[in-house]
């Protein structure tokens, strides 16, 4: 045999070394950025747009990630959230997200953009027996959106339970 490897055989241990190493990150939480700013690794993406926050907020809120949740706020609202996780605990704050996200979907829509650094964004909830429409005030400090200000949520009935069969 000869003393140099086989060029499939090289290309194959380094597509199959190269896939283990993206799932491992990506099991621990690391994601390749997005095609159209393409940086190496990201492990808390910036939030471009204030939808873009609104969903990392809901993302952290699901998974119960206190963290990330808190992040997504600024200004007084961080400060109040920081004060009910001190009263409680941060475990009782997870536990409290993850049993506050139990909505079947959500819809978001910038409603207002007086400046480049402040945004008013509709959300709406979808329960299974109703909507509940809030408005959220945004604020970018540099490349982040956080949210600054919630308005109280209201509740909407809905014609029919979502998921049911529409029938004549």
């Amino acid at each position: 045999m000869s003393g140099s490897p086989n060029p499939r055989t090289v290309f194959t241990s380094v597509f199959v070394l190269v896939l283990f190493v993206l799932t491992g990150l990506r099991v621990n939480g690391w994601r390749l950025s997005s095609w159209n700013n393409w940086q190496v690794f990201q492990s808390g993406q910036a939030s471009s747009s204030p939808e873009d926050a609104i969903y990392s907020m809901i993302d952290a809120e699901r998974a119960g990630d206190t963290k990330a949740y808190l992040d997504s706020f600024t200004g007084s609202m961080r400060n109040d959230l920081l004060q009910v996780i001190k009263e409680n605990s941060e475990s009782k704050f997870a536990s409290y997200l993850t049993r506050n996200a139990t909505f079947q979907g959500v819809a978001i829509r910038v409603i207002d953009r007086p400046s480049t650094t402040d945004a008013q964004v509709r959300v709406e909830y979808v329960y299974g027996d109703r909507n509940e429409v809030q408005n959220l005030y945004l604020k970018r400090g540099g490349e982040r959106w956080r949210v600054c200000q919630m308005a109280g949520a209201e509740r909407q009935a809905t014609p029919f339970v979502f998921g049911s069969r529409v029938t004549d």
